[in-house]
């Protein structure tokens, strides 16, 4: 009876710490945010659908616009978006640390509802009808951080209560926080648009235009009709039909008809990290699994039995 009460103690006790380090149980701290969605998006895609150039003007260093990597995560307290560009730059002093990116997220959370459209015009873009989206947060320098939601009207201001943008140590990732309160934890099953544009204070819902021909402080490789994205770098694979150039070059000048857009979902991510839930239970099992094992080698007769 002593070996098996000490057996049950010890896997209790496994089991109870795997859990408080995993936040089944509560805990001080957690060291790290739970990551929830990871991926890699091509270098040097900075040209919405292929045809893209940059404003003439200095400040425009290539690669403030190139997207390279983007990851969500989670504590306690927040979700994290965080946006990682080749370039980040603030020649005009935003107290959130960059200047020139605007960066539109749409989430698709709930299968079946949502909207298709982009609330206010400005990126001039259309979404996928199956894959509609329910939070959109608005990120860009001088607090112009705000969530929506697919409900509300096109004068909406948004919800900005607790919501922050910041550049991370490493100079090149946005960090975007949201409290969960606002939005809620996010699930694997979430799929995301994310958009990257150019600031512009005058332009329709902040974002720069996109024109025929590249000025001081307009892109180039566009139309000067108000039907092409005003997209620069979008996150999506590399190839095929949900790449960034199929999708932002869906777009059609004669019908007036604006480009569809797909989101991204985990499992085209990669590089997802394991769910701490799992993890806690997998060892549970393990170390039970063990126990038992042991106890049944300390069970077994070591002579044959007597007739």
């Amino acid at each position: 009876m002593r070996r098996t009460s000490l057996a049950v103690i010890a896997i209790v006790v496994t089991a109870l710490v795997i859990a408080e380090v995993s936040g089944l149980v509560p805990c001080a701290a957690l060291a790290e945010p739970v990551v929830v969605f990871d991926m890699d998006d091509p270098v040097g895609d900075d040209y919405g659908p292929g045809t893209y150039v940059y404003p003439t003007h200095k400040a425009f260093v290539p690669g403030l616009f190139d997207l390279t990597h983007f990851k969500v995560s989670h504590d306690p307290e927040y979700v994290y978006f965080d946006a990682t560009f080749q370039e980040v730059t603030n020649p005009w002093n935003a107290p959130e640390g960059f200047s020139h990116q605007l960066i539109n997220i749409y989430i698709d959370t709930t299968p079946g509802a949502g909207r298709t459209d982009t609330l206010r015009k400005g990126a001039l873009v259309a979404f996928n009808r199956k894959y509609a989206w329910d939070l959109f947060i608005k990120a860009l320098g001088w607090g112009g951080c705000r969530v929506f939601t697919a409900q509300d009207a096109v004068e909406a201001r948004g919800i900005s209560d607790g919501l922050s943008a910041s550049v991370l140590a490493d100079g090149k990732t946005v960090r975007i926080a949201v409290p969960k309160v606002v939005i809620g934890e996010p699930a694997r099953s979430w799929g995301y648009y994310v958009l990257v544009g150019s600031q512009d204070a005058f332009g329709d819902d902040d974002f720069r235009p996109v024109m025929e021909k590249a000025g001081s402080w307009v892109f180039g490789g566009g139309s000067d009709l108000e039907v092409d994205p005003n997209v620069i770098d979008m996150l999506a694979p590399a190839r095929g039909r949900g790449s960034q150039e199929r999708l932002l070059g869906s777009y059609n000048l004669e019908r007036g008809s604006l480009a569809v857009l797909v989101p991204v979902f985990a499992a085209a991510g990669g590089g997802q990290a394991t769910s701490p839930v799992a993890i806690a239970a997998a060892l549970v099992v393990l170390v039970a699994a063990g126990t038992v094992a042991w106890w049944a080698r300390r069970r077994r007769p070591t002579t044959p039995p007597r007739g």
